[in-house]
This record gives C-alpha cells, sequence and structure tokens, in this order.
C-alpha cells in the first residue's frame, strides 16, 4: 500500500491540474474540518469515487475506464485488437492450444464518455450520453464486424479471436442518446440505447457481465436472445419509470438495417420491484420480455488446410480461401431469426452477501423477410443477396447462398440457468464464484450422428457450462487489482465444428475508472 501510494503521489505532478473554483470545497459550520480537495493530488482523486468527484463543469461529465491484464488459456485464440474481448476467454471455435496472452477488458469494457445531465425546470432535466468502448492495448475502437472480416476466408487453426458484435467501430459503438427525465414521471431517451435485457442481465449477473468471467459478458448471445447484434437499438426509444418500490420500463426499435440497426425492429418490457427487510435483507426481482423482427447475425466464410500429397510441395500443409469467387474479402454471410424471449432475474442483499441468479428461455424462428438483394449490416458491412438459381449458369458460378433465412424450419429452443454470491470479505476485497448452464433442443432437419465435436450438425442438441471465481481488490476507490479464473465446456450438437471442448482461463489484471 505504502509503495503503491508513493508511486501514485509522483504521478500526480504530470497527471493532475490545479483545481479550479468549482472545484474548490464551500463554507463550513465553524468547527467543522475543512473538505478536502480531491484534485490535490493523484492519490486522493484515485480514492474517490465518481460520485464524490467528478469530472464535471456546465452539466457536463466526462468520464472513462481503463482495464487491460494478463492471462492464460489451456485452449485459447491469439490476440485481436478489434475483438470486444480481444482473446477468447471461453471456449470458441477458434479455441486450441495453450496460451499466455495479454488480456484487455477482463472485468469491464474499456470505454470513454461523457454524460449530461443539465436541469431545464419543473423537475425536469434534459439527460444524455455518449460513450464508445476501445481496446486499451491496440486502441482500436471495438469492431465485431472487423474481427470477422480479418479472419474471412481463413481455416479456424489460421484464425485469431473473432465474433459477431453489436459494436462495429462506430464513435459511439456503446451508447449515444438524449432525453428527458423527471423523478416521478421517469426517464424517456432516444437514440442508440442498449436493451432492456442488455442492463438487466448485466445488473442480474454475478461476475457483473466481466468478459474473463461471465459468459454473460463473452458473447452478447445470451442478452441479445439468441443474437448479439440485438443488445443495442441505433434509432431507439427507451423509457424507465419508478413508483413506490416497483419500477417498470419499456423498449421500442423503430427502423432497420438501413439506419444502422442489427434488426428490422425490436420490443421490450420489463416490472420488477425491490423489497427492504425481507428476512434481514433486500430482495429485487425483474421479469423482461422481448420479440426482435429479422435479427441479424453475421459470420465468416471458413477455409480449409490439408498435406499435399504432390508436387514440389508435397507434405507440406497448404490452404484454402473459403471466400466464394467473385465477391469482395469484406462480405459477410447472415443468418436471420425472430427472436422471442423471456428473462427472471433475482438478487438477494444479506450484510456482506448478495445473491444472485435466473432463468433466462427464448426461441428462434425463420425470419419475416429474406432480403433477396442483400442489405448492409451495422457498420456498414455488405451482406450480398443470393442470385437466384433462375439465373443462367449461377448455380455453377454463384451458388453461395450469403443470407440463410431457413435456419430454424423447426424453432430453435434456448434455457440458461444461472446463479452465484459474492461477499465482501472488508470493504475492499470481494471473493466472487457462479455457475451458468445453457441447453438448446434439437431443431436440426436431418438425424443427428456422432459425437462431440464430431457431431454431425450446430443444430443437434447441445449443452455447455462454465464456472468461474474472482477475487477483486480495491487499494483506493478508483482502482481494481482482480485475479480469477474461469472453465468453460461444451458438450454434443453445440460443439460440432470445435476443434476444443474445455479451456480453463485464469486471468488478472489492473482496472483504473476516472
Amino acid at each position: 500500500m505504502t509503495a503503491l501510494r508513493s508511486i501514485l503521489t509522483a504521478a500526480a505532478f504530470a497527471l493532475t491540474a490545479p483545481a479550479g473554483a468549482a472545484d474548490l470545497p464551500t463554507a463550513k459550520p465553524a468547527g467543522a474540518p475543512p473538505a478536502a480537495n480531491c484534485f490535490s493530488n493523484l492519490w486522493t482523486y484515485l480514492n474517490s469515487t465518481a460520485a464524490e468527484c467528478p469530472l464535471s463543469y456546465a452539466g457536463f461529465t466526462l468520464y472513462a475506464t481503463i482495464d487491460v491484464g494478463l492471462g492464460y488459456s489451456s485452449n485459447g485464440a491469439r490476440f485481436n485488437g478489434s475483438y470486444a474481448n480481444g482473446v477468447a476467454n471461453y471456449i470458441g471455435k477458434q479455441s486450441n492450444g495453450p496460451k499466455w496472452l495479454w488480456t484487455p477488458n477482463g472485468i469491464n469494457q474499456s470505454v470513454v464518455g461523457i454524460k449530461m445531465r443539465q436541469p431545464i425546470g419543473y423537475g425536469w432535466s434534459l439527460v444524455g450520453t455518449l460513450e464508445t468502448g476501445f481496446d486499451p492495448l491496440s486502441g482500436d475502437l471495438v469492431n465485431g464486424q472487423r474481427s470477422l472480416v480479418q479472419n474471412n476466408g481463413k481455416a479456424l487453426a489460421l484464425q485469431n479471436a473473432n465474433s459477431d458484435s453489436s459494436r462495429s467501430g462506430q464513435w459511439d459503438n456503446s451508447q449515444g442518446f438524449i432525453g428527458l427525465s423527471n423523478q416521478t414521471y421517469g426517464t424517456i431517451t432516444a437514440g442508440r440505447v442498449t436493451s432492456l435485457s442488455f442492463d438487466g442481465l448485466i445488473a442480474g449477473d454475478p461476475m457483473g457481465g466481466a468478459y474473463a468471467f461471465s459468459p454473460f459478458g463473452y458473447s452478447g448471445m445470451y442478452a441479445g436472445f439468441g443474437d448479439t447484434e440485438t443488445n443495442r437499438a441505433n434509432t431507439g426509444v427507451k423509457y424507465r419509470a419508478d413508483f413506490m418500490n416497483f419500477r417498470g420500463a419499456g423498449l421500442v426499435q423503430w427502423g432497420g438495417y438501413d439506419q444502422g440497426n442489427g434488426m428490422a425492429g425490436m420490443y421490450q418490457g420489463q416490472i420488477g420491484g425491490d423489497f427492504a427487510n425481507l428476512f434481514g435483507g433486500a430482495l429485487s426481482l425483474d421479469a423482461i420480455g422481448s420479440y426482435a423482427k429479422d435479427a441479424v447475425s453475421v459470420s465468416t466464410f471458413t477455409g480449409s488446410c490439408a498435406v499435399l500429397k504432390s508436387g514440389s510441395f508435397a507434405g507440406q500443409t497448404g490452404c484454402t480461401s473459403g471466400i466464394p469467387t467473385f465477391y469482395d474479402t469484406d462480405d459477410l454471410k447472415a443468418t436471420l431469426s425472430n427472436n422471442t424471449g423471456l428473462m427472471l432475474l433475482g438478487k438477494y442483499k444479506w450484510g456482506q452477501v448478495t445473491i444472485s441468479g435466473g432463468y433466462e428461455w427464448w426461441r428462434q424462428a425463420d425470419p419475416s423477410g429474406t432480403y433477396p438483394n442483400g442489405f448492409e449490416t451495422i457498420g456498414g458491412y455488405s451482406v450480398p443477396g443470393t442470385i437466384p438459381p433462375t439465373v443462367k449458369n449461377a448455380s455453377k458460378l454463384l451458388p453461395t447462398q450469403w443470407i440463410v433465412y431457413n435456419a430454424y424450419l423447426n424453432n430453435k429452443f434456448v434455457s440458461v440457468f444461472f446463479f452465484g454470491a459474492k461477499y465482501a470479505i472488508n470493504p475492499q476485497l470481494d471473493v466472487t464464484a457462479a455457475y451458468y448452464y445453457l441447453e438448446q433442443n434439437n431443431y436440426s432437419t436431418t438425424p443427428c450422428t456422432g459425437t462431440g465435436i464430431h457431431t454431425s450438425s450446430g443444430s443437434c442438441a447441445g449443452t455447455q457450462d462454465a464456472i468461474s471465481f474472482l477475487l477483486d481488490y480495491r487499494p483506493v476507490k478508483r482502482v481494481d487489482f482482480y485475479a480469477g479464473v474461469m472453465v468453460s465446456n461444451v458438450y454434443a450438437g453445440l460443439a460440432s465444428g470445435f476443434q476444443q471442448v474445455q479451456t480453463i482461463n485464469p486471468t488478472a489484471g489492473l482496472r483504473v475508472k476516472f
């Protein structure tokens, strides 16, 4: 503690500006000790919360979070600076072989943003937020679609970490909205907003959506009821209101792909409540329902590698691109679906212990539209139209189906269970443990064969699970040192096409909030 304080205090001369008049403490009654100026040095600033010492001026507050770390994967994927997680903290198709990797965003997405709250009279305030997520190691804005095109056409053995995302390199890839707020009538916001299910699941997750320790943080599929692009509505209206100890919320997204959305429409509703002094503790319950029309899940074409049997390179491994002829490497394929989901969340706090858990269910059905001419998904990435077989020679030259709109002739049903507990050992140190389980039905249109990674289709019945542990130490209020581990597994149909079925990922890191 002494060494850390010395280092941070010394750094204050380079990183801390003198306080302005607005930052100076106000007068106190005679005999009261003078309030400390939280900008007097870096140590004092870091030992304050954002509420105690905001970087505010004229109703605007600047904030940022930086999260960096180091991790080991028993089966990992190489680092990708465009990918939100940077590395594969959870078992995925790219996971293969042990790796030591720099691991950003272990417990929090690194972000920079600005918030606004300006009173306008009669109890109303003008509010707004503009925030973008980035990788602190590469400096790139989070861009899941870019991580995909960087791996387009490559064999799995050659790919680094990549996945679809609701963040696609936008300057407001986290959120960017404006609205009105009133303590009595609630808050309404419009613009790029996070979904109710995203907000609820992160709040109800024992690990708080930590990328390195929670499937919910690692993959937006859970909050998106099957598709991560539905976690944010680019043209959405969200309303929240409280009445006594109850709360309600609603979200509507208008517009479609042309307005930067990952779905043609979405509707969500939420009800919940807080119940204090219940058996000596406080209970919080929430239910969230959702429907998304023509939700998008984009993916790459996968190449292949094989040992050459003849020619001057016989015995060596050669790889071929999986990108179809006559198309661009930045083009992506898409699977569309109509998604219906329900989420039940609960949290109980008793003294130093917080227990939380929940249940989630969703159904994916074939979409309402087929989009024969293709479309642009979020971030402006192109999904070409499939050439109709009626076109002469199309079946020979351009046979690729870029848009899959019949993946759910048999509906896909998924159930998710999770629970965990956090124990505050003292005000500066927490320990958390959590367990997550997912199962899907058999929605394949053909008989399933094989087992594990050799299961004939990802549409066959399967499960996946994860268990995680985390220690979080805060020597000062804005700084976390953390260490933990997540073990994740995939079975049966959900393992189809994978290279490995388990990864063990211990991770340690540092988070600083400004």
